[in-house]
């Protein structure tokens, strides 16, 4: 379990939703319907809904239905859910999770992602198992099973919607 707080930066739309999403690529970007790379990503904890400038949260990993590999990620991502439905759809906005400084969970990280590593490699700190995100490809095995202290945030701020009239 992870907990902690959201800080959205910019404007967000009025239902961001906090997840974390399993897949087997290095980005989560090319595991969208937009452009796909790789297995789609799947869903792996509870979505938190977040209100409109942020606030707590509590997200619990369930990686128990998974076959992952070395190379395997775990991607927290928020994202516009435009019909509030939970789910995040092909075409929704969405945002990579960053720490900010006074975050306790990943510190040191650059994001806010956990590794599947089948073996200890000492270079970048994995042990077998997941492992999570406390530098530029730096990691940490997950020792604890409940994580406090996260401070996060959207690694690029929210824009104004765009109104679909010409102007």
């Amino acid at each position: 379990m992870l907990t902690g707080e959201v800080l959205l930066v910019g404007e967000p739309p009025p239902c961001v939703k906090l997840a974390g999403f399993y897949t087997g690529c290095q980005d989560f970007f090319y595991s969208t319907e937009v452009v796909r790379r790789c297995d789609p990503a799947r869903l792996v904890t509870n979505v938190q809904a977040l209100g409109p400038s942020g606030g707590p949260f509590s997200l619990t990993l369930d990686t128990g239905g998974l076959a992952p590999r070395a190379g395997h990620y775990i991607y927290l991502i928020l994202w516009a859910d435009a019909n509030c439905n939970d789910t995040y759809d092909p075409g929704e906005d969405w945002k990579y999770v960053v720490p900010l400084f006074e975050d306790r969970a990943f510190p040191g990280a650059t994001d806010c992602i956990y590794y599947f590593d089948e073996a200890a490699h000492e270079e970048i700190g994995t042990e077998p198992g997941w492992n999570m995100s406390i530098g530029l490809n730096l990691y940490a095995p997950i020792r604890c099973a409940v994580q406090e202290g996260a401070r996060l945030s959207n690694e690029a701020a929210w824009c104004p919607q765009l109104s679909s009239r010409a102007v």
